[in-house]
């Protein structure tokens, strides 16, 4: 094991140093090859493998369909739509809050996309309301992270190509943990609404409601295309990526006008610029795992859990406490394909499904967007006006996190509720 605990002060120094993880990845891993005499043909082979894959084409397809929509304002209208009808309940801006997180989520599959396009429109509203700053940021915050479990999900895409799981199995996986963090959060914010006196805003006509909702039909029909698609079998998921590309494309441009051809390119821009950062860390983070395999860094850690007879219960523990740790110091998408490869031989071992392990990871995932001084989601929310503090943020994210620890429990306790949906479903791999 000393090799193993010499690598993690290796990346450790590198991470400390300010080097971006994906580099650090590499950089350790092309010391490693070096210290113990590897090949080092591995590395050109790896480099060239680790993004030929089917299923990784759907990550930039789904990164450029989130910024379509997000350039072309889909997003800001959601919030409207949720706030009409449920306005009039105890606590119904923050519901409303909540709603258009929950299916923005579901449109961009975008944790720092939904909590920047709903911030910016529910802050100002909530605010004026008379709702505490803290918790309104808090809010916002704790809503933007439904968009890495409800699907579609980058982190859960990427973590099926890791383990070669049905991405459409493991997208259902997160539907039913979704729906449940969702309502978690609807009634904390209405418990908290009650009793800090948030009066309820005046009801909506009818009327009102269906001109709002008839507006927004086209954006509304996106995530339950995407997901009947893939419910039924009719395409894969990244197939449903390229369709909801296009669909995107079609309402921006031709039926809600929010985007122009001469916006495209920009849109692409960016839409690259995301994808690059994320294939540069499965590079790196591709040729650490293998690095690892051939100094058989996983199968040690697999035959000390099983010497030391560590049940399942504790192992997802001790875990759960390791992402927790994970989730201070990086982001998502390196801690899902920094610690998987370690850890899927001691899943095998201990007879842990694989599904249900990823909505116990994506929950903790959540946790780490919201969790300082790195969490993502943080800064984002930080970003929406020049007086909002960190300290405010931080003070309103922990009510959230214990939520998430409490679905995270159910989850863990009751399997059923991330593997039920898969295991009835018809699906394209």
């Amino acid at each position: 094991m000393l090799s193993f605990f010499l690598i993690v002060v290796i990346l450790l120094v590198l991470l400390a140093l300010g080097v971006p993880v994906a580099f650090s990845l590499g950089a350790t891993s092309l010391m490693l090859i070096w210290m113990y005499d590897l090949p080092m043909q591995v590395v050109g082979l790896t480099v060239f493998s680790a993004l030929e894959g089917f299923v990784l084409l759907a990550v930039p397809l789904y990164i450029l369909m989130s910024q379509i929509l997000l350039s072309g304002k889909v997003g800001d209208n959601l919030f409207d739509v949720m706030n009409v009808w449920v306005r009039h309940f105890p606590g119904g801006l923050a519901t409303a809050t909540i709603l258009a997180c929950a299916f923005f989520a579901a449109i961009t599959g975008s944790g720092a996309a939904t909590a920047a396009t709903i911030g910016m429109v529910a802050f100002p509203a909530m605010i004026s309301r008379g709702y505490e700053r803290s918790f309104t940021l808090g809010l916002l915050a704790a809503g933007g992270t439904l968009g890495i479990l409800i699907p579609p999900s980058i982190p859960l895409i990427l973590y099926g190509s890791i383990v070669e799981e049905s991405i459409g199995k493991l997208f259902m996986a997160g539907v039913v943990p979704g729906v449940l963090m969702t309502l978690a959060f609807i009634a904390y914010a209405v418990v908290k609404s009650v009793r800090s006196g948030f009066k309820p805003l005046q009801k909506a006509s009818w009327r009102e409601r269906l001109h709002v909702t008839r507006q927004n039909a086209w954006s509304l029909l996106l995530p339950l295309i995407i997901l009947a698609g893939i419910y039924t079998g009719v395409f894969t998921p990244t197939e449903a990526a390229a369709v909801g590309v296009f669909y995107s494309l079609v309402v921006t441009l031709f039926i809600y006008k929010t985007l122009t051809f001469r916006d495209i390119p920009l849109v692409c821009l960016k839409a690259v610029t995301t994808s690059c950062m994320i294939c540069t860390i499965i590079v790196g983070a591709t040729l650490f795992g293998k690095v690892m395999t051939m100094l058989m860094i996983p199968q040690l850690l697999t035959q000390m859990v099983v010497e030391h007879n560590l049940s399942m219960g504790w192992f997802l523990l001790c875990i759960n406490l390791l992402m927790l740790g994970l989730g201070m110091i990086l982001e998502t998408v390196s801690i899902i394909l920094l610690t998987i490869p370690l850890l899927l031989p001691i899943m095998a071992a201990l007879h842990i499904d694989p599904i249900w392990y990823a909505i116990i990871l994506t929950i903790n995932m959540e946790m780490a967007l919201i969790t300082p001084p790195v969490g993502v989601n943080l800064y984002v929310i930080n970003g929406l006006q020049a007086d909002v503090k960190m300290e405010e943020i931080i003070r309103g994210v922990w009510p959230f996190i214990l939520i998430m620890a409490g679905v995270l429990g159910l989850i863990m306790l009751f399997p059923e509720l991330s593997t039920w949906l898969p295991s009835v479903m018809s699906v394209k791999q």
